[in-house]
Formats: C-alpha cells, structure tokens, sequence
C-alpha cells in the first residue's frame, strides 16, 4: 500500500474539512430565521465549495482524486449537532455551533501549517486562505450569537 505524501495528506484533509464544512452548513441553513444569517452562511457555504474544489483540482493534477469523510468521521460531528440543536434552533445556537465547528477548523490547520516540509507552495497558500476564511467565519458569526 502507498503511503501519501505530506502535499497529498494536506489536500485531502482541507478536502474532507471542506466538506463536511459544506454538509453541515446544508442541514443549519433551512432553520436559519433571520435573513441576515441565511446571506451569511450562504456565502459562507460557497467559500466551503470553492475550497474543496480547489483541493480536488490540485489533488487531481497528482493523478488522485479526493475522499469524503467516512461515515466514522462524521458521526461526532452529526451527533454533537443533532443533540445541540435537539433543545436549542435559535440563530444564536446556530452561530454557536458555527463558531466551534471554524475553531476546530483553525486548530487542525494551524497544526498542519506547523510543518510544511514537503508540502507545496499551492497547497500551503491553498491551507492559509482557508486559515484565514475561517477566522474571518469566526468573527462574522459572532454578530450572530
């Protein structure tokens, strides 16, 4: 069995981060009250597909195709939501959850910039915009709250 590259490691983590970034928001949206927040997390939904697909592109010009997170992977993510939401829908709970889900964004990735050896440029500037996008997440959604 191959083993990836660190480029490859990268790529495929800010996919599936992306991702589920991107289910996630899917299922808060429609129970989104205010119009603002809707505009805010649509926007944000958007950004998550821009970057997945630009980790899929550089992924692709490797010769690899990117995964989606397992079913394993996603069950923390999908319990933590249902049992938050389960007593609270508000748009604050919602921001909430929002919030916590950019903050485990920003610590993986600030973990993985930590060693960029091996790891090209594109990816690297690729991992820092979204480092940055969700920081920006981080700061729009606290209006929210």
């Amino acid at each position: 069995m191959q083993t990836k590259s660190r480029d490859e490691e990268m790529l495929c983590k800010i996919y599936k981060d992306c991702k589920m970034g991107v289910e996630s928001m899917s299922k808060l949206l429609p129970d989104i009250s205010s119009q603002d927040m809707k505009n805010a997390m649509a926007a944000q939904l958007q950004s998550y597909q821009t970057f997945a697909a630009r980790a899929s592109e550089l992924l692709a010009k490797q010769g690899k195709a990117p995964e989606d997170a397992g079913f394993f992977e996603k069950l923390p993510a999908e319990v933590g939501m249902a049992v938050s939401r389960a007593t609270d829908r508000s748009d604050s709970k919602t921001a909430e959850l929002m919030i916590n889900g950019y903050v485990m964004g920003v610590t993986e990735l600030k973990k993985q910039l930590a060693d960029v050896s091996g790891v090209s440029e594109q990816t690297s500037t690729l991992a820092n915009d979204l480092l940055q996008f969700q920081l920006g997440g981080i700061c729009d959604m606290k209006r929210f709250l």
